[in-house]
């Protein structure tokens, strides 16, 4: 519990453990994973203008006493950057991910019962349990191949891999991913799952990617 003690629990996480502590017991890790698309600010911006300027031609005067189009700049430059920033921050809904580490099992996507996952560790083979990150600092979840692959990070220079239900899932994010690897192995062997008794081959050091890599 100390790792999650250490980071702090938001009241989002707070609520998924009093929802979830029943059946999976207590929190144990919490791992972020975060990325802000600061360059669609801009476009987002243009955007915003660009409908400003269509609402400015589109919307009738009301009398011939009234001034003509763009007749006040500055509501017409707030109204339009206000534009920008709304679209902008649309972008926020998937710019913050985490991972919570119970004792039960792994949870992800947890904002909405309708998107909430959860992985017993019964249904996570531990042999697939990795590290990876990439010499240039690239997400590694762009070189990671599989027939059936889902990313549960906002992306990063470093994830952490697994697989469930026949899936690979991949946590890409800026942190390094020892602590929660190191989270999972410990977590999987006290609860006793089968197969965890020892580290997983590869799972740590992270392994480096070079090219497209098969998971399969």
């Amino acid at each position: 519990m100390a790792s999650a003690r250490m980071r702090g629990r938001n009241w989002l996480e707070r609520r998924v453990e009093r929802r979830l502590g029943p059946g999976l017991g207590r929190l144990r890790y919490v791992a972020s994973s975060r990325r802000i698309y600061w360059k669609a600010l801009i476009p987002c911006l243009l955007v915003g203008f660009l409908f400003g300027t269509i609402a400015e031609f589109v919307s009738p005067l009301r009398s011939t006493r009234e001034a003509g189009h763009f007749g006040d700049p500055l509501l017409f430059i707030a109204a339009s950057a206000l534009t920008g920033l709304v679209l902008w921050s649309m972008t926020l809904l998937g710019s913050f991910r985490k991972l919570l580490v119970f004792d039960g099992g792994i949870v992800a996507k947890y904002s909405q019962k309708s998107t909430l996952l959860v992985f017993p560790w019964n249904a996570i083979a531990p042999g697939t349990l990795k590290a990876v990150t990439t010499a240039d600092n690239t997400d590694p979840d762009r070189r990671l191949v599989a027939r059936n692959k889902v990313s549960l990070g906002a992306g990063g220079r470093n994830a952490v891999v697994f697989q469930a239900r026949d899936t690979f899932w991949v946590f890409a994010a800026n942190e390094d991913p020892a602590p929660l690897v190191k989270a999972i192995q410990g977590t999987m062997r006290d609860s006793g799952t089968p197969g965890a008794g020892r580290p997983a081959a590869g799972a740590l050091p992270a392994v480096v990617l070079t090219g497209p890599t098969a998971l399969d």
